[in-house]
């Protein structure tokens, strides 16, 4: 078991986590919407966007337990996730400085704690 505070450090990259599946699960709800009300232009591509949301929120979901439980393949998870996050951001910078700052950000304190000493002993299993 890891000292308390290790464990609410844990305890907030599986909240971090789970805002982002949230965000991920809102963003597939939106294309299933798209798909229903005739917004969409392709109706593979929105459909495979909304399983691809999905299944990353399901994914989220359960990195989200599994780093609190100490698990070594969510912190894994996490890390991926985080650079993925901020090479959308990258590629968001074009179409507002802001929302790439919104997504980079958050994204990058989340990498640097999954980085630190203590959380990788922490999940060591």
């Amino acid at each position: 078991m890891p000292k308390p505070s290790v464990q609410r450090t844990l305890n907030g990259l599986s909240i971090a986590f789970l805002l982002e599946a949230i965000v991920l699960y809102l963003a597939a709800g939106a294309a299933v919407w798209a798909l229903f009300t005739e917004d969409s232009n392709s109706l593979i591509t929105v459909s495979v966007l909304a399983l691809v949301a999905l299944g990353a929120a399901l994914w989220l979901t359960f990195a989200s337990k599994a780093i609190r439980q100490g698990k070594r393949w969510a912190r894994s998870a996490g890390i991926f996730w985080q650079l993925m996050q901020i090479t959308f951001a990258f590629g968001t910078y074009d179409f507002s400085v802001l929302l790439a700052l919104a997504i980079a950000l958050p994204s990058g304190a989340v990498l640097i704690t999954l980085f630190t000493k203590d959380v990788a002993e922490a999940t060591k299993d």
